[in-house]
């Protein structure tokens, strides 16, 4: 009778996976363009190479870190001797500049970072533009041009409005840290390094405002009051528009009612006005997959759901009056939300966008108005000063509901708030004239093709991830929309991460 195969004989006939591709270690490569988000890019061997730290124009010396099907990528050492670097470049001003993964650009000035940005919103408008060219020839309808008639390039181009920019650094009013503890049992607070899980300790931050750096610097001591904290593995600190402190507190572990006690007895002091604590749940909600797609911090993949373990507190975003072109300015608004909540990460940013969110819109009084994902309702409580009716829609519970208090905080009435799966195919939004759509990095398919249904006329799109704003656009210059107006939005300075706003409407 024949022996079975031995495990050995086995694997010696199993398939196996191609070993994978060795890199190639150091050369010398010429930085011919820009990629998207931001690394310089070169030709090797025929073959596209994605260089970090390298800018246009630059000879340098690059180590190989990784080798794809289509494309390796490299990390520049330093300028080939005896050439010049780019007139762009500057040095960084952090001292973790090269081991931290948050400020990917901070060799790159400002100005060129957003020049850059501007640049990739206006190929994406090109692209959209054939677009709605080619509807409108199917359609025989005149395309919108500014131009001459006769000029067909000029008439389907679709130039970008001014961008939306604000300071470069201290504006970060939110900042997520991994925990660490040392080996004498003290903590310490760390983000993550450059292509890699590992930690670097972080005691003050460039991009982050004052009021922050004050309790990053104070927090490690702050927890040795709640000692054996296991489980916890992340804190986020906000500092909210009148620099009072939240914190929220992520376990990956039960920590046990004595330790929230403790921790609560501990860190709900003077200097800290709220306090959050959640612990990871296996299942993932929608909303929070939203992501500023920001290195420093975990948010910059797929984040994972939360169950409340402690919430006491509120923060407040004082908003600037916003009324549209040529309005009396109303009583600025008060936005309560809790450390941990999605909010704009750089304030004054975010208050130009949403001035020029409105001004686009131009709601009337006398117009129904939609704000799907409406967060804390950031764009739905003063687009509902201007309109008559505001169906605000979240689909997180939570946010609904902070939205509905804020209305009334504020003494707005024509505010309706609903929880509804705005990923769902089968969509159903209410009849309205504008609208308003600030989807996560996914997009808003579902929420585009329910607008087609609900007939809205004019549409503010804001996006966070430009491939997911393309397709969406498609959608929507397909059923005879026009793209109106575009304008590249910085809220990540010092980062390859590009949003936009985007201005639709039809007749």
């Amino acid at each position: 009778m024949p022996r079975p195969p031995t495990s050995r004989n086995r694997s010696r006939h199993s398939s196996r996976k191609p070993a994978p591709p060795g890199l190639w270690g150091k050369d010398k490569l010429a930085i011919e363009r820009m990629s998207q988000e931001g690394r310089g890019i070169a030709t090797r061997a025929g073959k596209v190479v994605f260089v970090s730290d390298a800018l246009t124009g630059e000879q340098v010396r690059v180590q190989c870190t990784a080798v794809k099907r289509d494309y390796d990528e490299a990390q520049m050492i330093e300028l080939v001797a005896d050439t010049p670097p780019s007139t762009q470049r500057v040095e960084p001003a952090c001292p973790i500049y090269q081991t931290c993964g948050g400020c990917s650009l901070q060799h790159w000035s400002p100005a060129a970072q957003q020049q850059h940005k501007q640049a990739n919103l206006q190929a994406l408008l090109t692209s959209l533009s054939e677009k709605m060219a080619q509807t409108m020839t199917r359609a025989n309808a005149q395309p919108l041009s500014r131009a001459s008639p006769h000029n067909t390039q000029a008439r389907n181009t679709i130039t970008a409005e001014p961008p939306i920019t604000g300071p470069a650094s201290g504006f970060r009013h939110r900042l997520r840290l991994l925990v660490t503890r040392t080996a004498d049992r003290h903590y310490a607070l760390a983000l993550r390094q450059r292509g890699s899980h590992e930690a670097v300790n972080v005691q003050h931050c460039l991009v982050a405002n004052a009021a922050v750096n004050t309790m990053l610097a104070a927090l490690p001591g702050m927890l040795l009051a709640a000692p054996d904290l296991q489980g916890l593995r992340e804190i986020e600190i906000d500092a909210d528009s009148d620099n009072r402190i939240g914190l929220c507190l992520y376990f990956a572990a039960h920590p046990g009612e004595k330790q929230l006690s403790a921790l609560r007895e501990a860190l709900l002091t003077g200097a800290v006005s709220a306090l959050r604590v959640r612990l990871n749940t296996p299942r993932q909600t929608q909303r929070e997959t939203r992501e500023d797609s920001y290195d420093h911090e975990a948010e910059a993949g797929e984040q994972a759901p939360w169950q409340e373990l402690l919430a006491e507190g509120e923060l407040y975003y004082r908003s600037g009056a916003h009324a549209g072109s040529g309005a009396t300015a109303p009583q600025a608004l008060s936005l309560a939300y809790q450390p941990g909540d999605f909010t704009q990460t750089h304030w004054s940013v975010n208050e130009a966008l949403v001035g020029r969110a409105l001004d686009w819109l131009q709601p009337g009084g006398d117009e129904l108005a939609l704000d799907l994902f409406a967060g804390i309702g950031n764009f739905s409580l003063p687009l509902a000063r201007l309109a008559k009716t505001v169906h605000a829609f979240e689909s997180d519970s939570s946010m609904t509901q902070r939205v509905i208090a804020n209305a009334k905080h504020n003494g707005i009435d024509n505010l309706r708030a609903t929880t509804l799966d705005l990923m769902t195919d089968d969509l159903v939004l209410p009849k309205a004239d504008i609208a308003i759509v600030d989807p996560p990095r996914a997009g808003a398919k579902a929420v585009c093709e329910a607008l087609l249904r609900a007939k809205v006329r004019r549409i503010v799109y804001v996006s966070c991830h430009p491939a997911t704003l393309l397709r969406d656009a498609r959608i929507l210059l397909g059923a005879g929309y026009r793209l109106r107006k575009a304008a590249a939005v910085d809220m990540f300075p010092h980062t390859g991460h590009s949003e936009a706003i985007v201005l639709f409407s039809r007749k």
